[in-house]
């Protein structure tokens, strides 16, 4: 190896290896003044987030989000309208000072304007309370469609 190969070779820095589960995606970093650097950060496989056109103003403002799954509960008092509306989905911020926000977790959103923010096991929970919730639903489903079955026959 010459002298010229030596010093181009101790010019080059190793490129870091990916976490497992991670995948480099750009992101856009604009200041204020309106330039925009484009830099490459480690991003989670399950994050949906284009960290390119929604922009952050400093790097440490990077968090990822999944892809949110959101239901609307109806009324057939206010046909054109939601009554109730929630989405969960997966987040981290990998900045953050506490630690359960740099971690993977749920973020459910309701329309009262706070959201809940679930560790792994608290989501398992209130999924559990969920499901609990849909059989109740169902249940009382099935009891106001035979009371109304009922009702039309002896109506008849």
């Amino acid at each position: 190896m010459t002298t010229v190969q030596r010093e181009a070779s101790a010019n080059v820095s190793p490129f870091p290896a990916i976490k497992p589960g991670h995948h480099l995606a750009p992101a856009a970093i604009r200041r204020d003044n309106g330039a925009s650097q484009i830099v490459y950060i480690e991003c989670p496989d399950w994050c949906t987030e284009d960290h390119v056109e929604n922009f952050v103003h400093y790097l440490e403002d990077v968090a990822h989000y999944g892809q949110a799954f959101t239901i609307s509960v109806p009324s057939f008092l206010i046909p054109d309208a939601a009554v109730f509306q929630w989405s969960a989905r997966t987040s981290s911020d990998p900045t953050a000072t506490d630690p359960q926000m740099r971690d993977s977790h749920i973020v459910l959103e309701g329309d009262t304007g706070i959201d809940a923010y679930l560790t792994p096991d608290m989501g398992d929970d209130v999924a559990s309370d969920l499901e609990r919730l849909a059989s109740k639903i169902r249940e009382a489903a099935r009891t106001a469609r035979l009371h109304n079955q009922h009702a039309e026959a002896v109506a008849a």
